[in-house]
């Protein structure tokens, strides 16, 4: 696609908390106020290109960070990164409650009635009024300030939740929700937190992803260790997720998810082949199981096989898959049960890609850490690393970072 050049938006100056993409939190943490230039407040972004979901014109993966096409940070509270693969697309929320897509779109995720990928940021035709956004792995979801949820996209495995398996090139809304207060997206399912504490899913359950399944009637009980799905799947309207009361946060990985509860404990379900649920098996599990070693938790982030745990004291905990550090511990090894970071403080926001993560730190720079192979730690290498590496950004105002929990690129504002 050839480059479209657009005028910047002049909308009013808002402040831009810190946002964690990868848990969905019913707060958000205040960064310290900055005197940020212009291009600081651009969304830049670096890795994989091939859809064109760096949005800088080009389909050229980039190793470090390049600048989104007439994106001025100033205009947007949030942004989001989805896809799978080399496959990719982005989303940002604007203050003015709309939101622009851009990146892979063979399945409608950019929400602008076509099928044709966009190398630059375009609207979501007919989306006002929101307040959140959320990219899975071909579909996406906006949350809007009634308390209602949007989607678009693929519809294979019912993730838009609409009652259907049809793709929507243009947003649905996703039957039977209200009251809602955050929203993630796996793969290819979805989750909604309530605000009654509660948390609701569809699409896919081949995992065990949506939890839903009933408990084993005693401890005791065997689990088996290979996961038999119900008949009824995919799910097409969202569902309760059993025993979850008080859940402060959400999030997903590509077929796992993880709820935050009121007291700074985790519960995770779904795929568990490479110990990413974190509680000490490999063993899929297809409703909530408490993460083992793990507490004063106040964000989550989830790639493909592995998850990311911020602590209060601002440090990191890791597990699952780590066959390219992502678990950042400094080895290869996996865990099945959470390990900390190496040698990184201070940090106030965490995102997870496919093997990837991103972590802003109080002087607003970056470190990043994991696989590399399409640049997508931004370092001006190709060289995986199992420990924190300084993304080479040309500035250190950085308030919110992006990644898809299958994908290979990195977003940040």
């Amino acid at each position: 696609m050839h480059l479209q050049h657009r005028k910047l938006r002049h909308l009013p100056t808002v402040a831009v908390p810190a946002l964690v993409t990868g848990l969905a939190l019913l707060g958000s943490v205040a960064l310290p106020a900055s005197t940020a230039s212009a291009y600081d407040l651009r969304v830049r972004s670096w890795g994989q290109n091939a859809s064109g979901q760096l949005g800088d014109g080009t389909k050229v993966n980039r190793q470090t960070p390049v600048s989104v096409v007439g994106m001025s940070g100033v205009e947007l509270t949030t942004i989001a990164a989805g896809g799978t693969g080399t496959n990719g697309f982005a989303l940002t929320l604007l203050a003015n409650g709309t939101v622009e897509a851009w990146g892979k779109n063979d399945k409608g995720q950019l929400g602008n009635g076509t099928a044709e990928d966009s190398s630059v940021p375009g609207l979501v035709a007919g989306l006002g009024g929101v307040e959140a956004i959320a990219a899975g792995g071909s579909h996406a979801l906006a949350l809007l300030k009634d308390g209602t949820v949007k989607a678009w996209g693929n519809n294979k495995e019912g993730e838009l939740g609409n009652g259907t398996v049809v793709d929507a090139k243009l947003p649905v809304t996703v039957a039977g929700l209200d009251d809602v207060k955050a929203i993630a997206a796996g793969d290819t399912f979805s989750m909604a937190l309530l605000k009654d504490g509660t948390v609701k899913t569809w699409g896919n359950n081949k995992d065990g992803q949506l939890g839903t399944t009933p408990r084993p009637a005693k401890s005791t009980d065997p689990v088996p260790t290979v996961f038999v799905p119900p008949a009824a799947t995919p799910r097409t309207t969202a569902l309760t997720v059993p025993e979850l009361t008080t859940v402060k946060g959400i999030a997903t990985g590509a077929s796992h998810a993880l709820a935050l509860l009121a007291d700074g404990t985790v519960m995770s379900w779904g795929l568990n082949a490479n110990g990413q649920l974190g509680d000490d098996t490999t063993a899929t599990k297809p409703y909530p199981v408490p993460v083992l070693e793990l507490k004063n938790v106040t964000t989550l982030s989830a790639g493909a096989s592995h998850t990311i745990a911020l602590l209060q004291d601002h440090t990191l905990r890791g597990w699952g898959l780590n066959a390219n550090g992502q678990v950042g511990d400094g080895t290869v090894t996996q865990r099945t049960t959470s390990v900390p970071l190496v040698g990184l403080t201070g940090v106030l926001a965490i995102a997870s890609g496919a093997a990837h993560n991103l972590a802003v730190l109080g002087d607003g720079t970056v470190q990043a850490w994991g696989n590399n192979a399409a640049g997508q730690l931004g370092d001006g290498t190709l060289t995986q690393s199992p420990t924190p590496v300084q993304v080479l950004a040309k500035s250190g105002n950085v308030s919110i970072v992006a990644a898809p929990s299958s994908g290979n690129f990195s977003l940040a504002r």
